[in-house]
Parts: structure tokens; sequence; C-alpha cells
């Protein structure tokens, strides 16, 4: 009896660390690989932000040279719409209520793009 259960528990023994050492060269191999593409990525966004540094430089050494904007000649001139803002506001209103009444039909549904209620025309063959 004690003799077969160490031809069963040897092999299995074998088998699981000859896995276990497979296992593990794989994930290094992977591990590696997933840390050279984030050192490649870390490097990219670097560069990336020293060129966003280098060209908010720029833009401010740009604007550091303009010349400063000239004043308004004056203030603005009133409108001479005679209406309030009330009232423009409420023509607005009745325009869009009368826009969307004219594309609900009187049965209260949208209208579509698809002729005879959405069935093909069928003709009679002979």
């Amino acid at each position: 009896m004690m003799p077969s259960l160490l031809w069963i528990l040897l092999p299995a023994l074998v088998a699981l660390a000859v896995g276990w050492c497979a296992s593990a060269w794989f994930h290094q191999r992977k591990i590696a690989a997933l840390l050279v593409q984030h050192k490649a990525a870390r490097q990219t966004e670097a560069e990336r932000a020293g060129q966003v540094k280098r060209q908010i430089a720029q833009l401010q050494a740009e604007l550091a040279a303009r010349p400063p904007a000239r004043p308004s000649a004056g203030p603005v001139a009133p409108s001479r719409d005679p209406r309030t803002p009330a009232e423009v506001a409420a023509e607005a209103a009745a325009a869009r209520r009368a826009a969307v009444e004219k594309l609900v039909p009187d049965h209260g549904f949208a209208p579509t793009a698809v002729a005879n209620h959405g069935f093909v025309r069928t003709e009679v063959m002979e």
C-alpha cells in the first residue's frame, strides 16, 4: 500500500513544482514586458509635458511682447428697439410655440418620413 502511494504522490509533487516554476517564469516575462511598456509611456508623457511647458512659455512671451489693448472710444450706444426685454422674450416664446404646433399634427403624434403608414405598397401580380 505504501509504495503505491509514493508512486502517486511523488509524480504529483514533481508536476506541481514544474507547473509552479513554469507559471512563475511565464508571469515574470509578462511583468517585465509590462514594465518596459510602462517606462516607455512615462517617457512619452514626460516629453509631452516638457513640450506643453515650452509652448506655454512661448505663448506667455508672445503675450508679453504684444502691445496693450486700446481702450474703447466710449460707451456703447443703446439699442433703438422700443420694445422692452419682456416683450421680446414673449414674442420669441410665441414664435417657438407656433413652430412646435406646426410640427405636431392634430392626432398628437410626430410626423414620420415613412409613407403608407409603414407598409410597403403591394400589388397583385397576374
